[in-house]
């Protein structure tokens, strides 16, 4: 596999692993809000501000979101970026 040039890295991997996990459970967190209000609007045959469907799929948006922000984590800290939390001191 051919190597990635250096100045792509950057752009491909965040500088922080953990700040894409912190951000990885907040999308996570958030998609669960829009299903339980996607199930309620559905079970009160209301409509919570949008359809019930629409929760559905932006609960289902907002956890593909967060997917993709842990895969780009774990390669991140797969790859060696440098992880500004965890310096050593020489």
């Amino acid at each position: 596999m051919a190597e990635i040039p250096s100045e792509w890295k950057r752009h491909l991997f965040e500088e922080n692993p953990m700040r894409c996990l912190w951000v990885n459970g907040i999308l996570t967190y958030l998609g669960v809000a829009f299903l339980v209000i996607g199930i309620v609007g559905d079970a009160m045959n209301r409509v919570p501000g949008l359809e019930p469907t629409n929760w559905f799929i932006m609960a289902v948006g907002f956890w593909m979101l967060g997917i993709f922000a842990w895969f780009r984590g774990y390669y991140s800290a797969l790859h060696g970026s440098r992880d500004t939390t965890q310096q050593k001191i020489d």
